[in-house]
Parts: C-alpha cells; sequence; structure tokens
C-alpha cells in the first residue's frame, strides 16, 4: 500500500511540475520579450497572426516528463470521476429511461425499473473501472478504462477515447 502511495505523490508532482514547467517555457524571456515590450500598440492584425503562426512552428515537441505526467493526470482524474460519479447512473435511468425500456409491455411501470438496475450495473462498471484508473495511473502503458462520462464534476481532463 505504501509503494503505490508512494507512485501516486510522486506521479502527480511530475505531472504539475511538467505542466508548470511548459507553461514558463511559452513565456517569451530575455530579447523576444522586450521587443515586445517595446513594439508599438497598434500593431496590425496581419503581424499579430505571423508572429502566431511563427511561434506555433518554432514551439518544441513536449518531453517525455511532460507527457508522462499529463497521462497520469488524466488518467487519474478521470478515474476519480468515475468513482466518484458512479451513483447518479441508477437514479437518472430510473428517471429517464431511455426509449427501449419504455416500449417495453407496461413501459410505464417496467421502464424506470428495468433503468433502475441497468443504472446499477452501469454504474458498478463505473466504479469498478474508475477504480482502476485510479490504482494503474502511475503505469504509463496502460490504456484509460473509464468510459466517456455522463457527468463530468472534476474540471480540467480530456477523456483518452
Amino acid at each position: 500500500m505504501r509503494f503505490w502511495t508512494i507512485s501516486l505523490a510522486c506521479s502527480l508532482l511530475f505531472g504539475f511540475a511538467s505542466a508548470a514547467l511548459a507553461e514558463e517555457e511559452a513565456a517569451p524571456s530575455g530579447p523576444a520579450a522586450e521587443e515586445a515590450e517595446s513594439a508599438p500598440a497598434e500593431a496590425t492584425a496581419e503581424e499579430a497572426t505571423t508572429a502566431a503562426e511563427e511561434g506555433a512552428a518554432e514551439e518544441p515537441e513536449a518531453g517525455f516528463f511532460a507527457r508522462y505526467g499529463n497521462h497520469v493526470r488524466n488518467t487519474f482524474l478521470a478515474g476519480a470521476n468515475g468513482v466518484i460519479t458512479w451513483p447518479a447512473d441508477p437514479v437518472m435511468l430510473a428517471v429517464r429511461p431511455t426509449e427501449e425500456m419504455r416500449s417495453m409491455p407496461g413501459g410505464v411501470v417496467t421502464g424506470p425499473v428495468t433503468g433502475f438496475f441497468a443504472g446499477t450495473l452501469l454504474g458498478v462498471y463505473r466504479l469498478v473501472t474508475g477504480s482502476l484508473d485510479l490504482a494503474l495511473a502511475p503505469l504509463s502503458f496502460f490504456p484509460m478504462f473509464s468510459p466517456e462520462p455522463r457527468y463530468q464534476v472534476i474540471p480540467g481532463w480530456e477523456h483518452a477515447g
């Protein structure tokens, strides 16, 4: 257990540190920053777009630690989102059953009941895959197991699917 805790802490630190380094590298410094400050404020739109295109062309590709940190952060936050939001699936499928559930015989009654049981199975699936994502986030060779979220309550991550 101690190993997993240390691995998780280190992977989060690498992710945050690499994100901070990427932001520092994106900001101009030295002579380029001085030229930008001394440039007239009335720059035309054409000059701004050509400068943006040149800056995008010269931007280096993210390093290993930056990619690893982004993968760990995305996977960990997706797992946490799945673990937090799994109880909403049975409730929401009972309140708003799908069209197939409503078209069953006696759909007014059987639709919400079937929706609750289907939502329970979907919620358990989200809980299991979210737990896997939380546990295996530091191991970069595992993909993200969580399905596309119905509700995204944790901001700042994208589903890799």
